[in-house]
């Protein structure tokens, strides 16, 4: 059961497992995010709202979709989610691009680059397209809405915290990004380095000053985890934003041998790392919840499709038991609720 209440035995659910595992179920039905606006409803009849992520076929990405997929159930209107399987700019180029002549009201975006894919947004937005971003951002002035699911700020709070929780003495960290164009990455990874550099909470971490990239891909996650540790005999954790390279770089340590000398943290599906937590590999792992950030974004798109909001300082978008949230500067909306994965509680979650 799809459920939006949030509290700490928090679930997703059979709706998003059913999603990953590639398995068609039907999700249950929750209560509707209400509407202020007298013709919403009559336009909702033929609206419609397509979501891009990065690349499908990732797990984390299939979760979000379950959350557009319930929004559209509760709201009412037409849902697609669409793609390419490659992770690359030119290709969600190419799909956003061949969106715009289905004329669809609203897209929801993670931007793989957030430069490269903005002239192909700005085309849809020339064509009265609403465009919201979720996950990763685009230039700000190619979208309506940014919904960030935290804070960058807190997103590497959040990570070095889980550090911590796995090497509570501190030591020398490394961090893998997926690229060095994806905007939130590069944004964790400069604020951790800050922290450490001047935070007394993070002072007894040190770190390795380059960063590796593995564009979210699990095999070369697990061979830049392998140089990590031979070349740096000191290293005691590997931190990643990406929720493929997170868990591949934990399974390399296992594969190296380094249980509980080096560890794996950052941003990770609780089922990915499941294993790692309850054998005691890992200490603790990070996210949010992927499906009613999806939610979130999708309710967001339809509103502004349907004249709800528009984007405006200090709006408030009404998205129902998953919570009401304000637009801020720049059209940027902060999910910010970030959880923190251990063996006390990862048995609660089953996404």
């Amino acid at each position: 059961m799809f459920t939006l209440t949030r509290q700490s035995s928090r679930r997703i659910g059979a709706a998003a497992l059913a999603v990953v595992a590639g398995i068609v179920l039907a999700a249950c039905s929750s209560t509707a995010p209400t509407s202020n606006s007298a013709g919403s409803t009559a336009d909702a009849n033929s609206l419609k709202i397509f979501m891009a992520p990065k690349f499908t076929g990732l797990a984390y990405f299939e979760v979000a979709r379950v959350g557009g997929e319930q929004a559209a159930e509760d709201v009412g209107f037409e849902f697609q989610y669409i793609g390419s399987d490659k992770p690359e700019a030119t290709e969600q180029i190419a799909t956003i691009t061949n969106a715009i002549p289905q004329k669809p009201s609203a897209l929801v975006v993670s931007a793989i680059d957030g430069d490269a894919v903005a002239p192909s947004l700005k085309q849809a937005r020339d064509a009265g397209i609403k465009v919201v971003t979720y996950d990763a951002d685009a230039a700000v002035d190619s979208r309506d809405l940014f919904i960030n699911q935290l804070s960058y700020q807190l997103a590497a709070e959040t990570m070095l915290d889980a550090a911590l929780l796995n090497s509570p003495d501190g030591g020398q960290v490394a961090f893998i990004s997926a690229s060095p164009t994806a905007p939130n990455h590069t944004a964790h990874v400069k604020i951790m380095k800050e922290l450490i550099d001047s935070d007394e909470r993070y002072s007894s971490l040190s770190y390795i000053d380059t960063v590796q990239f593995a564009g979210d891909d699990a095999t070369k996650s697990q061979e830049i985890a392998l140089n990590l540790i031979q070349a740096n005999p000191d290293l005691k954790v590997i931190i990643s934003s990406s929720a493929v390279s997170a868990p591949a770089a934990q399974q390399a340590i296992i594969n190296a041998g380094k249980t509980g000398q080096v560890f794996a943290t950052g941003f990770a599906l609780p089922s990915s790392v499941s294993d790692f937590i309850e054998s005691g590999a890992s200490k603790a792992f990070a996210l949010w919840d992927p499906a009613e950030l999806g939610y979130v974004a999708t309710v967001a798109a339809y509103q502004l499709a349907t004249g709800e909001i528009t984007a405006e300082e200090g709006q408030v978008i009404d998205a129902g038991k998953a919570g009401k949230y304000t637009v801020g500067k720049d059209g940027e909306v902060l999910y910010d609720k970030p959880l923190m994965f251990t063996a006390d509680n990862i048995a609660d979650y089953d996404f």
